[in-house]
């Protein structure tokens, strides 16, 4: 879990990102095993054959970023298990991968935008989050 958090943070570092149409922050951005396609514009990420990263099936994901002409360099990323009972969460700003309790969903989607923070720092991470 902690090498997809960090491999997802690294790619939205340093390039635009794409799902199947450009990715919205705060949003959830499609089924879970999604995956994250990028290029050095967005046209390139748009036609990415290859992902950059990929969610294990079952995972929900959630990304808080601002851009700027299609790059970011500030964001917060949160994930879910379909089955799983906690949400882990970091941003850019962040050396601590964080984690809150959530209960179980009965049906998708399985991770709501309300279970995570509104902004793309650390500020995201305070009452009911824990660092490991």
């Amino acid at each position: 879990m902690k090498k997809i958090i960090f491999l997802a943070l690294v790619i939205l570092a340093y390039s635009s990102v794409s799902f199947a149409a450009a990715l919205a922050t705060n949003t959830l951005p499609g089924n879970a095993g999604l995956a994250i396609y990028g290029g050095t514009t967005a046209a390139e990420a748009t036609n990415a054959t290859n992902p950059l990263a990929r969610m294990s099936t079952g995972v929900w994901g959630v990304v808080n970023f601002t851009a700027a002409a299609n790059l970011s360099s500030s964001y917060a990323i949160f994930t879910k298990h379909t089955k799983g009972s906690k949400i882990f969460g970091t941003a850019n700003d962040s050396t601590n991968v964080y984690w809150k309790a959530s209960p179980a969903a009965a049906a998708a989607p399985y991770l709501a935008v309300g279970d995570c923070g509104t902004v793309d720092s650390n500020a995201n991470f305070t009452a009911g989050w824990t660092a490991y």
